[in-house]
């Protein structure tokens, strides 16, 4: 016989789930809300850290070898303000692509990039004309052409910190960058300037402003003893072969065939030189060679195929490494032969030159000009003092006429004013030295009259007006060029002095295109 069941009482934690499959048919209870964590210290630096490994990565990614330039550049570019930052290395070491493309990747925004190439500038007012063009507002661009430029280094910082306070104020980073530094030291007063822009972070004092410097020279040409802030420093090795490979072989059409190409011919002109741009344009006609025997371009070459074209390009690659590589930097010996056997006409073609320097000009100069630039040479080199004993009416030195004999104290003094003049540098002098200086120089070259062809009567009356006007013209446009600076008017004399700009191996280089014996011009002690 069973024994009747006692209920029991049911608990809580008996009690039968509603939604399970065993509770009767109700309706589903509405579930609670999840709760949603709150963000920590710790997930936020997570999350920083993920966005800077996809920044580098994509950094990487463009700039194949350079992950620690890559990290450096964006550990030392982002807290603005933040200490100047000096970018060196050889040339076609990436170090400019590099800085653009972290430029992009910098947090936070927004930021604004002043970018100087100097090597493109030919002075230092061009220098302050652009760094304020690209500071200025944007939206008035009326505004913008009635800039005044500054003439005086002083002058312009003013300007500049006007500029970047007016930048900083809306919340603005802006990034200076001034590429090709070792440029500044060519330029008239050069190493003013170059002391003056080393020194902007301790001038200006303004936040939001990083100055950013590109140089193939090393930190100790920089170095000075001011006690101003010094730059942190990048440095750019060469690359090597491998990642010159992984730079030639992106995107490229034909991946296997140009890797196929690159085995045979990398390797032996990268003995000759690293530098990326080179190679480039080296190894463009021979690949061109090297597909000559193969009717498609995107075919993919077996190994039969790959022996075919290294016999094909076997014999042009050696043509290549002497076409694209030599270096005219010295007069070879057969040149030399061959121009002692040609007789003395063209051995006086090559007067005046100095360790075998190339005779041709890497840009183009009208022969006028050629001379008004030899002319401001010698006046800027050679004492006033000694323009009568070296040019007279006939252009040179007159050795027919009696030279009175000068005493040992005028000779003397002569002598200590030239060493004076060489040790202060290149002197200027007022327009009027230059014109003489011309046109003695000019009626000792036949070449000079036999290109221009200018007839007798321009020697004389109205004919003179002439071609002073063309020379006035050619020293306006060496001035524009840098090759002459012109000074402000001299409150006694009430005139314009210049002073030249160029050395004596380009004077040299010159003179020799023109055929005229600078050297004999040249006082040396």
């Amino acid at each position: 016989m069973s024994q009747p069941v006692t209920p029991r009482r049911a608990t809580r934690s008996s009690t039968v789930d509603p939604a399970s499959p065993t509770s009767p048919s109700g309706s589903r209870p509405k579930s609670t809300p999840r709760r949603q964590p709150i963000p920590t210290a710790a997930a936020a630096k997570e999350e920083e850290g993920e966005h800077e490994r996809s920044t580098v990565d994509a950094l990487l990614e463009a700039l194949p070898g350079r992950r620690a330039q890559a990290t450096d550049l964006l550990r030392l570019l982002a807290p603005a303000p933040a200490l100047p930052i000096l970018l060196h290395g050889g040339a076609a070491t990436g170090k400019t692509r590099a800085l653009l493309l972290a430029l992009r990747h910098v947090r936070p925004r927004p930021l604004r990039v002043a970018y100087a190439a100097l090597r493109s500038l030919p002075s230092p007012r061009a220098l302050y004309a652009s760094l304020l063009t690209q500071l200025s507002p944007s939206s008035s661009s009326s505004a913008s052409s009635r800039l005044r430029i500054p003439d005086k280094p002083s002058d312009f910082v003013a300007a500049l910190r006007d500029a970047l306070a007016g930048l900083s104020a809306q919340g603005e980073a802006v990034y200076l960058v001034f590429d090709n530094l070792e440029v500044v030291r060519s330029w008239d007063k050069g190493g003013q300037l170059l002391a003056l822009l080393l020194r902007l972070y301790d001038l200006l004092r303004l936040p939001q402003i990083v100055l950013v410097y590109v140089s193939i020279a090393t930190p100790d040409a920089y170095y000075s003893m001011t006690g101003s802030v010094e730059p942190n420093h990048i440095y750019f090795p060469d690359y090597t072969v491998d990642e010159v490979r992984d730079i030639l072989m992106r995107g490229h059409p034909n991946p296997k065939l140009y890797s196929s190409f690159l085995s045979v011919v990398l390797k032996p002109l990268f003995r000759v030189t690293r530098r990326v741009d080179e190679l480039v344009a080296a190894l463009e006609p021979l690949f061109r060679r090297y597909c000559e025997p193969l009717g498609d371009l995107k075919a993919v070459p077996d190994e039969s195929i790959k022996r075919r074209l290294f016999e094909h390009i076997q014999p042009h690659l050696a043509v290549a490494l002497n076409e694209t590589f030599s270096v005219p930097t010295r007069i070879s010996l057969d040149e030399c032969k061959g121009s002692s056997s040609g007789g003395k006409a063209s051995s006086k073609r090559q007067f005046g030159s100095r360790d075998g320097l190339p005779t041709e000009l890497e840009f183009h100069m009208s022969v006028s000009a050629k001379y008004l630039l030899l002319s401001a040479f010698l006046a800027s080199r050679n004492p006033a003092t000694l323009d009568a004993a070296l040019f007279d009416s006939t252009g040179g030195s007159d050795n027919n006429r009696r030279k009175r004999k000068s005493s040992q104290a005028s000779m003397n003094m002569k002598d200590t004013m030239a060493e004076e003049m060489l040790l202060k540098g290149p002197g200027t002098f007022p327009l009027e030295r230059l014109l003489a200086i011309f046109q003695c120089i000019t009626s000792v070259s036949e070449d000079y009259l036999g290109d221009v062809e200018c007839p007798d009567s321009m020697m004389n009356g109205s004919g003179m007006t002439g071609l002073m006007s063309d020379v006035l013209l050619q020293l306006s446009t060496l001035c524009n060029s840098n090759f002459l600076s012109k000074s402000r008017s001299c409150p006694l004399e009430g005139s314009a002095r210049y002073r030249s700009n160029i050395d004596e191996d380009l004077a040299l280089k010159v003179a020799r295109s023109v055929s005229f014996p600078l050297s004999k011009y040249i006082y040396r002690r």
